[in-house]
């Protein structure tokens, strides 16, 4: 009959019905009596019973599948909602109802406490249940010294208890390891969400800077490589904590059990040993407080590399526009320096710690053995050394684990630190008092909840305190303390913006628009007043009232938002209109033709399902920008917010724009502000204006109410408020009453089936099946090759062979006080054997236990330094190997084609920088480490035990078979789960680093819960695979615990059958190298694997070593002349040009010249193919078809390097690097300062040009001409531009998008290259800058060939000619007075619909009659 222990082990148990709970964007179904959640079959371990869940049987027929096919994301379970991120971050949050926030560790605990209990109770019991085996074995051996005449049952008795013993410890470490991991996987979830949630919530400081030497406020200062290094490395390293802490408590219980045991085998002897243990822990302290201090050192130094890497890779497409590879070469180079050399300092106290704990056993065991025989005279008996030694390996092993623990806890604790310090950082609305609206008489709720406006307020941009050396410090100048914390700050008076009206914001260059939005999503910190918004808004009232207006059925209390720079996620081009909203089709395509989107959806092959690449890159400019304002259009927002929404598209766009979407119905009766230049197209729709200037409101109020009293002219000037002219009018007309119906945009097919789409970005694919040849050849080769590999198993062996001689010597040290006759039966067969014997015996005269001690300890030092020896060679290869794959796969990235960058998220590529490559730096070498001490160790324990009792040799095959077959199926499906890990992570980076990039357009729209979620499906994603890795991890060890119970079980049972040939201690060696060749085969096979999944690391490196790269950046005997390009002569022959060989062709085979010192401005509508045309010339996009010469030289013959540095391009997309404003004008130190300030106030930054000196000494601010463009910060501080050592944060973020396309200007006119290209170089620059930096232009590129890319078709209306494109292909090419002539010239038809016609035509033909008086 079954026992009913075993029955009721074998009931499933029942569903919890959270397993069955979801949200919006989950399912839940039942198919073939499995429940399947989103698809995924829920895991068996939701109802596997108590012995299936013990002996991991539920993990079975997953190890089965990976055993015979590759494991794809499909064939995983689906976690239990115990270890979903959404369930465990919901627990983890309702902790912060009586915690602290930034209380981790306890909340962490609140939430995990039911697991951390199960371990501890389990480990411990495992514990004391590990010395059940020794107290057997000494029963045992003390049975073959002297049997006393019990029966041989007895003996087996002891075998069987020791079997017994490893097969309950088996249970209990099964348990607790499960629980362990339990613990871990959750505690990832949580942290990697409670970053997350920090990140949406917190300040945002992209744009604060700080001084080059202000490490503490860096440190303050998260950036993007610093978030994704908590979150990649530090919740990583927190949470494995779970998994490993009970080594810790553990430890110090195993110390004290083994030194009781100890004294009950040797007295008070065991106490000097002890004595000799803690006499060692001052110097342990010490070294681990210097570890700690140089691993903080390492983290920061991974910061800075990190932050470094992710600013390239974030302006790659500039630093390939300007050759600047070797330059950030040498930036990298030296952050990776710093970072290595903290990690030479990690590794070299790592060792130092490693030896003093391996010499901790040797003092004890030698003290304690020198006092039980000098001291109190006892004699060594093999029972009393063998279970010493066995006792003392076990107590060896907590020591060894106490500085592992040490290690592990202080890098615990200082990723514990990091993230409560980032959990610390300001959040926006911190210190921001609640202002309750009151609904005053006659006022509707809805009116009160819809206001937008401020109080009397100042606002600054987020300062971080003052650190306390700068306290200290009191050497600084006025000026200097003020430069160095003085913020940006804006000041406005009291006004609301009207409701359900459109309100203009304007101002120069600089002078705080942006910030006035800012201020009002509350992303700036306010001084004193208030902003009312209504996503922010509370009311006082007792009227119900709803928040969704009825008639409109708009959200009185959402707010959309459209950034001046576009925030576009990695996705199609509809899920970033919907941005989540529902898909109306109706209003989905009237906001499709009110943007001006369907003739560019009708260009691309799954129109509006088209993927667009991280930060929309395979967009131009314009049609980021009318995405970006095609979401807030979409939105049933209220309140609609819009950065200069038009700067980046042509005239006849915007007007397009203006008419159908700003005026049109979608917008009408929401509150618009509009922050725009376009203040002629835009004022008479408008009821309100509010002018900025310096930062400050110089002036606002209802348009009607300006013009009357004539302020309105103060403001915008006479040309401005006469926006409705005559020769306007009939165009103006034309276009507002165009009916919508008469377009095509109703019949527009919205219906692709996204299915048939295809990807721009593939997902992340994995190698299959074992690790590839040649990842172990870049991996041996890196290392040092054949001779590096050759010492370090010569040192492995070395060590190996002092280790075994320690037990040895111990065994004859124990033989020499007993007679020889049990013995001699067994040395009578082997002669060597004898003589060796005899000869030491003789030597040792008689017992000479100082001898005998003498030589022990000898043998055992020599087994330290050849472990020092070993991991010296090990990290010095390791460290090697690490340099130089970092440093080729960093060459093959930077050296990518702009299709790489295109197509990989740049959260993928960090990956490989950020945990692969941490990966190889320490962990690859550690866990080779571990697998070559345990190949060296399983071989020594089958020779050792075969020459003893040769029938183990049976035993040891049939194991290793039952071992190699369990193993297999182990390796094959802990490659797939490891490789699906890997691939995992680097959406997390990606969703990551664009939340980070649009963290303010997140938080205006609300979609931080959506946000949240997404991660959440990433997080699990990740984790799946990663839980049921170590889930296979433990199928493995219950499966190998078990058999090798059976294999120590034979070692007893061969020793009885053989006691006639044998003596106590050889028994002694047997069960001992029994036991290590258990331990040998169980981790031999769990490092192999180990070390598989960090070559995956490798492996994932390696992948990037064979992408495309472009050409040489020098080809020898191609080189130009150092001349070159001398006149400027350009010749564009049957050009076509595609982004990938499979797409169509952008460029159609189009042909043209441009004369020597010729400007030609390139039109057409935004998508026709200009700005492509310019990636062609510095060849980021190679030509498909045809060429470019310049001056004669085909420029597809010569070097990029030459090529690029030659000629220049003014990018719409101004990209800045973190440094100082010389760093970015001159990023080679080629120039004077004079020639600097010449720049700078050539493009109007500075109002006057110094001599000498880095500053300029102003008091005040400029009130000359320039002025306009003077940074705002003038009125409060010196203008950043008067110092060229001001600091530029990361992507110039400290600086408005105007100051940035001006710096970008300002850096070509030092250039000084005959062939300049500029695309939409000043789209953000106010119209009055923007036409004196046309006159720098005229007079500074005079003798120089100008190709301008250009939307403000006055900016090039006196250009020598005029390329307009349409659809890739050149439509005309003339000069503009004559196609301004032709009234069929496409170029007319622009002109005609801009709104300026005569103005346009009236400058055509003023150049046109000074080319014909000058001809």
């Amino acid at each position: 009959m079954i026992p009913l222990w075993v029955l009721v082990g074998t009931i499933p148990r029942p569903l919890n019905p959270k397993n069955l709970e979801i949200d919006a964007h989950e399912t839940v179904e039942v198919r073939d009596h499995k429940v399947y959640r989103s698809d995924l079959a829920l895991s068996p371990e939701a109802t596997a019973g108590i012995l299936s869940w013990t002996a991991f049987y539920w993990m079975q027929s997953l190890v089965s599948f990976g055993y015979r096919h590759p494991i794809a994301r499909s064939d995983i379970y689906a976690m239990t909602y115990y270890h979903l991120a959404r369930f465990s971050y919901l627990e983890f949050t309702s902790t912060k109802e009586w915690c602290e926030s930034k209380r981790l560790v306890r909340r962490l605990y609140a939430t995990n406490k039911l697991a951390i209990w199960l371990q501890f109770v389990f480990s411990t019991a495992a514990v004391f249940l590990s010395y059940v085996s020794p107290y057997f074995q000494q029963r045992f051996l003390e049975y073959i010294e002297n049997p006393n005449g019990r029966p041989l049952q007895v003996a087996y008795t002891y075998v069987f208890g020791m079997f017994a013993g490893s097969i309950i410890k088996l249970i209990c470490n099964n348990i607790q390891l499960y629980y362990g991991r339990r613990w871990n996987v959750r505690t990832l979830a949580m942290l990697d969400s409670e970053i997350y949630d920090k990140t949406l919530r917190r300040k945002d400081m992209s744009g604060k800077v700080v001084g080059k030497d202000d490490k503490e406020n860096t440190e303050k200062a998260s950036g993007t490589g610093k978030i994704t290094n908590l979150m990649s490395i530090d919740a990583d390293r927190l949470a494995d904590l779970p998994a490993y802490v009970f080594m810790f408590y553990n430890a110090p219980v195993e110390v004290v059990i083994a030194t009781v045991y100890l004294y009950y085998l040797l007295g008070t002897a065991a106490f000097v040993g002890v004595g000799a243990m803690i006499l060692c822990f001052p110097l342990t302290t010490y070294i681990i407080t210097k570890l700690g201090k140089k691993y903080e050192e390492l983290t920061a130094a991974r910061d800075r590399r990190n932050d470094l890497l992710n600013e390239l890779l974030q302006g790659v497409r500039m630093i390939k526009f300007f050759a600047w590879e070797d330059n950030w070469t040498d930036r990298v180079k030296t952050v990776r320096a710093e970072e290595v050399k903290a990690l030479v300092w990690n590794i070299i106290y790592d060792i130092m710690l490693e030896v003093l704990f391996a010499s901790v056993p040797v003092f004890v065991t030698a003290s304690s053995f020198i006092y039980y025989t000098k001291v109190a005279g006892n004699e060594l008996s093999a029972s009393v050394v063998f279970v010493s030694i066995t006792l003392f390996a076990m107590l060896r092993r907590p020591i060894i684990l106490i500085p592992d623990s040490f290690t592990t806890f202080m890098e615990c604790y200082i990723s514990l630190k990091r993230i409560v310090n980032y959990l610390s950082e300001p959040e926006v609305g911190d210190g921001i008092a609640p202002v309750a609206i009151k609904v005053s008489p006659g006022q509707t709720p809805q009116d009160a909840v819809a206001r937008t406006g401020f109080e009397e307020s100042t606002f600054k941009w987020h300062v971080a305190p003052p650190s306390e050396d700068d306290a200290k410090d009191k050497t600084k100048s006025v000026e200097e303390e003020e430069a160095q914390t003085t913020p940006f700050s804006l000041q406005t008076p009291a006004f609301d913006f009207p409701t359900g009206q459109l309100t203009l914001v304007c101002g120069p260059t600089g002078s705080g628009k942006t910030s006035l939005l800012f201020a009002l999503l509350g992303e700036m910190d306010i001084t004193s007043g208030h902003a009312f918004l209504p996503s922010k808004n509370s009311i006082v009232t007792d009227q119900v009232f709803s928040m969704v207006d009825e008639t409109t059925d708009l959200r009185l209390n959402k707010v959309a938002y459209v950034a001046q720079t576009p925030y576009l996620q990695q996705a199609s081009i509809r899920d970033n209109i919907l941005f989540g909203e529902p898909f109306d089709a109706a209003r989905y395509k009237k906001v499709l033709y009110a943007c001006a989107l369907i003739p560019d959806l009708k260009t691309f092959a799954d129109s509006d399902r088209t993927e667009i690449g991280e930060k929309g890159i395979s967009l131009s400019g314009g049609q980021k920008q009318r995405v970006s304002l095609a979401r807030a259009v979409y939105s049933h927002a209220k309140t609609v917010l819009l950065d200069d929404c038009l700067s980046a598209v042509d005239s006849h766009t915007a007007k397009h724009i203006f008419y159908h979407c700003i005026k049109g119905d979608l917008l009408r009766h929401r509150t618009v502000v509009l922050v725009t230049h376009h203040v002629r197209l835009c004022l008479p729709a408008a009821q309100y204006l509010v002018k900025v200037e310096q930062g400050r409101v110089a002036g606002h109020g209802h348009i009607a109410a300006l013009r009357s009293s004539g302020e309105l002219l103060a403001l915008v000037g006479d040309e401005m408020t006469n926006a409705s002219s005559a020769s306007n009018s009939e165009d103006e007309d034309d276009e507002a009453n165009q009916d919508p119906a008469s377009h095509d945009w109703d019949s527009f097919d919205v219906e692709t089936d996204a299915a048939l789409t295809k990807k721009l970005v593939e997902e992340e694919t994995s190698a299959e099946g074992s690790v590839k040849l040649e990842v172990y050849r870049a991996y041996f080769n890196a290392c040092g090759g054949v001779w590096f590999w050759a010492v370090l198993m010569l040192s492995y062996i070395i060590t190996r062979v002092f280790m075994f001689g320690e037990t040895w010597w111990l065994r004859l040290w124990a033989a020499a006080y007993a007679e020889p006759s049990p013995f001699a039966s067994f040395a009578a067969n082997d002669n060597t054997a004898l003589f060796i014997v005899n000869t030491l015996r003789t030597w040792a005269n008689q017992v000479d236990v100082n001898y005998y001690i003498g030589v022990y300890v000898l043998i055992c030092f020599g087994s330290i330094l050849g472990g020092t020896l070993r991991n010296v060679v090990l990290f010095w290869g390791s460290l090697r190997g690490a340099r130089i794959l970092f440093f080729q796969l960093f060459q093959r990235v930077l050296h990518a084609p702009m299709r790489f960058f295109d197509t990989t998220p740049i959260g993928r590529i960090l990956n490989r920088f950020g945990k692969d490559i941490t990966v190889i730096d320490l962990r690859m070498a550690r866990s080779a480490n571990f697998l070559l001490d345990c190949a060296v160790g399983l071989i020594q324990s089958t020779i050792i035990i075969t020459f003893i009792t040769p029938q183990f040799a049976v035993v040891a095959f049939i194991v290793s078979g039952l071992y190699f077959l369990i193993g297999s199926y182990y390796l094959s499906t802990s490659r797939s789960l490891k490789r699906l890990n890997s691939v995992s992570r680097s959406p997390i980076y990606t969703h990551f680093t664009e939340t980070i990039v649009g963290v303010t357009t997140i938080r205006a729209y609300g979609q931080q819960t959506n946000f949240l979620y997404s991660l959440y499906d990433k997080v699990d994603t990740y984790i799946a695979p990663y839980y049921l890795l170590w889930m296979a991890n433990r199928w493995l060890y219950c499966r190998m615990e078990f058999t090798g119970a059976f294999v120590t079980l034979s070692a007893g049972v061969f020793i009885l059958t053989n006691l006639k040939y044998m003596d106590a201690g050889l028994a002694g060696i047997s069960l001992y190298y029994a036991y290590t060749f258990l331990e040998s085969v169980f981790w031999f096979i769990r490092q192999y694997t180990e070390v598989e999944m960090n070559l995956n690391s490798v492996e994932r490196v390696q992948e990037y070593l064979q992408i495309d790269q472009e050409a040489p950046a020098v080809i020898d005997g191609r080189r130009p002349p150092t001349t070159w390009p001398a006149e400027g002569a350009i010749q564009v022959k049957d050009l076509e040009i595609r982004y990938a060989p499979e797409l169509d062709a952008v460029i159609r085979r189009i042909s043209f010249d441009v004369k020597p010192h010729e400007k030609v401005a390139v039109c057409g509508r935004t998508g026709s193919g200009k700005s492509t045309m310019a990636l062609a010339f510095f060849r980021l996009l190679e030509t498909s078809h045809g060429s470019i010469e310049i001056d004669g030289i085909d420029i597809g013959h010569i070097g990029l390097e030459d090529l690029r540095s030659k000629i220049t391009i003014i990018p719409q997309d101004a990209v800045l690097f973190s440094g100082t404003i010389r760093s970015n004008l001159d990023p080679f130190s080629e120039h004077e300062d004079s020639e600097l300030w010449d720049a700078l106030h050539r493009v109007h930054l500075i109002s006057s040009t110094p001599t000498t000196s880095n500053t300029i000494a102003t008091n005040t601010p400029s009130t000359s001409s320039g002025a306009s463009t003077l940074s705002a910060e003038q009125v409060h501080q010196t203008n950043v531009f008067e110092n060229l050592e001001s600091p530029i944060s990361e992507d110039g973020k400290n600086l408005s998008q105007g100051q940035r396309q001006l710096l970008c200007m300002a850096r070509a006119l030092l250039r000084r290259n005959k062939v300049v290209i500029m695309d939409e170089a000043t789209s953000s620059v106010d119209f009055e800058t923007d036409r004196k930096i046309q006159t720098t232009i005229a007079t500074e590129f005079s003798q120089c060939t100008i190709i301008c890319i250009a939307h403000r078709l006055h900016t090039v209306i006196d250009y020598d000619r005029i390329l307009v494109l349409d659809n890739g292909e050149v439509v005309e090419y003339e000069n503009p007075y004559t196609l301004i002539n032709d009234s069929q010239s496409a170029f007319y038809k622009m002109c005609r619909k801009s709104g300026e016609f005569d103005t346009l035509y009236a400058a055509a033909k003023q150049k046109h009659q000074l080319v014909d008086v000058e001809q």
